[in-house]
């Protein structure tokens, strides 16, 4: 064996340089996977709202209850306060006011709102936080 303990030394450079580049890395890794996950939630507020003003015309009214709008939702809804909560990796949708959809971050207090009416949605965030200023700035609303 190795007396000096050379290949210990070398493993430990190793190990420090790997440590290092990946505590580097990191958190730009998770910047483009929030701005990802934004944009995955907005796309699919896009497809609701569209949806709902399907089912405006039909019926003559919004509903808050996604699973009647007849689209394919990939995920689980529950009932809080008397209204149907979307819940999606990341993001919980909800019908607000009866005419805008809320698509509420589940990590930072970060949001979307789609009017349904006119089809635009805003990104919209706490002062102060850095995570939802970061985020909506890469929006392509």
């Amino acid at each position: 064996m190795n007396k000096d303990g050379i290949v210990h030394k070398i493993m430990l450079g190793i190990f420090l340089v790997v440590g290092f580049g990946v505590a580097f890395m990191w958190p730009q890794w998770q910047k483009k996977t929030d701005i990802r996950h934004a944009q995955q939630a907005a796309q699919t507020a896009k497809e609701l709202a569209a949806a709902e003003q399907v089912f405006f015309e039909k019926n003559g009214f919004y509903t808050a209850d996604f699973t009647q709008l007849g689209l394919e939702l990939s995920c689980p809804s529950s009932v809080k306060d008397n209204q149907t909560v979307l819940h999606c990796p990341h993001y919980d949708f909800t019908l607000e006011e009866a005419d805008t959809i809320r698509v509420s971050n589940t990590k930072y207090p970060k949001w979307f709102t789609v009017e349904l009416e006119s089809g635009e949605i805003t990104c919209n965030h706490e002062d102060g936080s850095l995570a939802g200023a970061a985020i909506c700035s890469k929006m392509d609303l």
